[in-house]
């Protein structure tokens, strides 16, 4: 609103003044805030106010290229019943922040975006450690290199894990010799939910064999920088046995990997959803065995197929269909695959006639 109503550059003095003065109108007018996302430099635990404002925080999400340690002194000294924080841009061990995680009495979900960090963040490292038993949801991206992850074994009662690993490091801050070590003492029995990017492989099945069958939902994207037909027949083989409760699952397979996603429909009895993306790249091969296994070994429970860079005949996608017409309709999605106008037709034809329910293609 502020920079719609002052859109010249040399008016930013009365940006700013407009600025704290509706900071002050909010926080003297609204009471008991349950949700808000701190962005701005304005010192605003300094307003009257900002006790009862800010007393009963339930979420917080901190964009820290605005807000400096001293203002989240002041916000620890206000709250301590933070259940879900997330933290924008953090550079390294900021004192503030570090004492606004450790008064917190329910920490639950704690979610953490890494920027320009050169240097282990210790201290960080510790405090998650201390609050570790209440964290059931936990969040960390562009890069994982930068916590130790000595407070993994004390993640008794997490239930979403999500590592997003999308950037590599010239230099690893955190040897991934250290997460093995740690990950090997880990357990996680109550974990439901685990999303990865660029994961080193080994990590992955061990998060996932560590779950003790537990897990409902997988999304494992480009789960290797090098990877190969092996690393995602090993990820597979941990999902077969080891999730018999999967209801959801995302992952990057290679042609060669069709035997194990026949083992993944005949273990994973309550498989609801399947996204399978195939990993060879420009080599866009008729893979028509694919369509053979879901009819063949998909559980009662399986309707929902998105299906990426995958090639098939129009025949195979005309039998895929018509095997499917006694059972529960489907939501059936393609990308990025090399289809013709037959191929639409046919997708069309037994969308019309109610075999699919939803389909992106048309």
């Amino acid at each position: 609103m502020i920079r719609t109503l002052i859109k010249k550059e040399f008016e930013y003095d009365k940006y700013k003044k407009l600025e704290q003065e509706i900071y002050r109108l909010f926080i003297n007018n609204c009471k008991v805030i349950k949700d808000f996302y701190w962005k701005t430099t304005q010192p605003l635990l300094e307003y009257t106010g900002a006790s009862n404002c800010f007393s009963q925080l339930y979420a917080l999400t901190i964009d820290l290229q605005f807000v400096n340690s001293s203002a989240l002194f002041d916000m620890a000294k206000i709250c301590q019943n933070i259940e879900d924080l997330k933290v924008w841009y953090c550079n390294g061990d900021i004192p503030g922040l570090i004492m606004l995680i450790d008064v917190q009495k329910n920490l639950q979900s704690l979610f953490i975006y890494f920027m320009e960090v050169e240097e282990p963040c210790v201290q960080l490292s510790e405090v998650i450690e201390r609050k570790a038993s209440t964290i059931k949801k936990f969040t960390m991206e562009p890069f994982i290199a930068t916590l130790s992850p000595k407070f993994f074994p004390l993640l008794i009662n997490l239930q979403h894990l999500d590592l997003r690993n999308m950037i590599k490091m010239k230099k690893e801050i955190v040897g991934l010799q250290e997460w093995k070590n740690y990950l090997s003492i880990s357990s996680f029995p109550n974990l439901h939910c685990l999303k990865t990017i660029y994961l080193p492989i080994r990590f992955n099945c061990m998060l996932i064999e560590k779950s003790h069958g537990s897990i409902v939902e997988i999304n494992i994207s480009r789960h290797s920088y090098n990877r190969t037909p092996l690393h995602s027949e090993k990820l597979i083989e941990a999902i077969s046995k080891n999730c018999p409760k999967l209801e959801k699952l995302t992952i990057d397979v290679e042609l060669k990997n069709l035997s194990g996603i026949k083992d993944i429909l005949l273990n994973c009895s309550q498989l609801k959803r399947i996204r399978l993306s195939l990993c060879n790249e420009g080599r866009l091969n008729v893979c028509d065995e694919l369509l053979e296994i879901l009819v063949k070994f998909s559980p009662n429970t399986l309707n929902s197929f998105s299906l990426n860079k995958w090639k098939f005949s129009v025949d195979s996608l005309q039998s895929f269909f018509e095997s499917w017409r006694n059972r529960f309709p489907i939501i059936f999605d393609l990308y990025f695959g090399n289809f013709t106008e037959e191929h639409k037709i046919i997708v069309k034809k037994y969308f019309d006639e109610g075999i699919i329910k939803e389909t992106n293609f048309l």
